[in-house]
């Protein structure tokens, strides 16, 4: 274990001076070059003077469609060291932004009537996204909840502050969302497992293959719970292909459907069904769920009858019932909550679902 820590102590030395060495020769890039041709305020000054004194000159040159082509080398350059994966790297802190944005709204100059309004979403279009785009491909690791909850919430933003996802998508955006789709996919495919042993193995909780089916297991719902951060992001059927089509009934299914103790079953449902995006269930039809959640709704609904027939009509299993029935309400499994209720008369528990 030492040995592993001196080895990753040593691997992230070496990035940081790689990195270091990087960032170093990044700003030596311009050091022949006079600021009026590599300052991105200075370069956008001269296009307001332009703009300012001959208006009908400036409109006619479309420079509003050639400023996000004419910056984006700037922009990527000042842009060499900006992580999207990390929390606490914002793009909009650099200078080019804040330039940007002052000439596209700044004092003088309507919305209504701006022409370059539209300069900077394509700029966050055509270079930002780009970019983040990269360490979708080569460097996000959608197993990491803090980098799937970084990146999505950057992406959140770039939809709420620029409309990029809205509407017909350009090419760009077309390429960054197939590429987290294929990422996710990937993940799916490649970096989940989850053993299937026989249950005389898994009836002793510290057997080695319990353990280790078990850390599969929720490794899988970890993934399960950061697919559903790209909810509003990528398109619903995908999203729902991913992660019910393909992780819920292909690999986590099998470890409930094994799973000999109701209490653990309910446990492990409670967790799945939290992933779930809030979306998908607003339009369901009354009494009956998504289609791909029936085996898992019905799985629910026998293991109540597991609970009453082992149980009876203890505390501890109406306390089980009502977490229970708290996933199927989720979910709007309704049909399977009224067969429990109508069959164990337990219609008080549906309080504690209000």
């Amino acid at each position: 274990m030492s040995q592993r820590r001196e080895a990753l102590q040593e691997e992230s030395s070496q990035l940081q001076k790689l990195t270091y060495d990087l960032l170093k020769k990044a700003q030596e890039v311009f050091a022949d070059v006079q600021t009026d041709f590599w300052d991105v305020k200075k370069i956008l000054s001269r296009f307001d003077e332009w703009r300012v004194s001959f208006q009908d000159s400036y409109s006619n040159a479309y420079i509003g469609l050639c400023l996000p082509k004419l910056l984006a080398p700037l922009i990527r350059h000042q842009l060499i060291g900006w992580n999207p994966l990390q929390a606490n790297d914002d793009f909009e802190a650099l200078p080019w932004y804040s330039a940007v944005e002052r000439f596209c709204h700044g004092q003088g100059y309507e919305e209504s009537e701006n022409m370059d309004k539209t300069t900077l979403p394509t700029i966050i279009e055509k270079t930002i996204l780009c970019k983040v785009q990269g360490f979708v491909e080569l460097v996000w690791d959608p197993l990491s909840a803090q980098q799937s909850q970084t990146l999505t919430t950057l992406c959140k933003r770039i939809q709420d502050d620029y409309s990029v996802f809205d509407g017909e998508q350009s090419k760009h955006v077309k390429a960054f969302v197939e590429a987290v789709i294929q990422r996710l996919r990937s993940a799916v495919d490649n970096d989940i497992f989850v053993p299937l042993y026989p249950k005389k193995f898994l009836e002793d909780k510290q057997s080695p293959q319990f353990q280790f089916q078990n850390k599969q297991f929720w490794s899988a719902v970890k993934l399960l719970g950061n697919m559903a951060l790209w909810d509003g992001l990528i398109p619903e059927h995908i999203l729902k292909e991913l992660m019910l089509e393909k992780l819920l009934n292909r690999y986590l299914m099998i470890t409930v459907l094994n799973e000999s103790d109701p209490k653990h079953t309910i446990q492990k449902c409670k967790k799945i069904a939290g992933c779930f995006p809030e979306s998908w269930f607003i339009d369901v039809n009354i009494g009956s769920s998504l289609p791909q959640l029936q085996n898992f709704s019905r799985h629910l609904l026998q293991t109540a009858h597991a609970l009453f027939k082992d149980n009876n009509d203890s505390s501890s299993t109406r306390a089980l019932l009502s977490d229970l029935l708290f996933v199927l309400k989720n979910i709007k499994a309704d049909d399977g909550i009224r067969t429990i209720t109508e069959t164990y008369h337990c219609e008080d528990l549906l309080i504690t679902l209000q």
